[in-house]
């Protein structure tokens, strides 16, 4: 008895990232439906590459812009069925650990009511 090799259902990925050098938002990967979503709902601007087109969005947008855009253009992606990577710095939703925000404490170790960022929790050693 001779057995097949399973049928995978293979998605298309999509890659939501900021460009180091350039500072542009770019997204890279999809189809021709993707393109349109991206152009369409986040506003993304078609752009030849040296390894294929992509897509950025245009300069001098506020960085706030910025990740509106690309994170309401990866829900749309998810929704039409692609697999999308969005760069965690530019996802809206998600809280950036680094700039989580605490109470400090005073000299006398009350809350002084004021919130910026504090030490990383220590756990106790045991």
């Amino acid at each position: 008895m001779k057995q097949s090799e399973p049928d995978f259902w293979v998605l298309e990925y999509v890659t939501i990232a900021k460009d180091p050098r350039t500072d542009l938002v770019v997204a890279i990967g999809g189809t021709e439906k993707a393109a349109d979503i991206l152009q369409r709902t986040g506003g993304f601007l078609s752009a030849a590459g040296p390894r294929g087109d992509y897509h950025r969005l245009p300069h001098g947008l506020p960085v706030e812009q910025q990740r509106l855009k690309a994170t309401t253009t990866s829900h749309a992606l998810l929704a039409a069925g692609y697999s999308v990577h969005l760069d965690p710095a530019l996802n809206m939703l998600a809280t950036p650990t680094a700039n989580v925000m605490r109470p400090c404490a005073t000299s006398t170790g009350s809350p002084s009511g004021s919130l910026r960022p504090g030490p990383a929790p220590r756990w106790p050693r045991s």
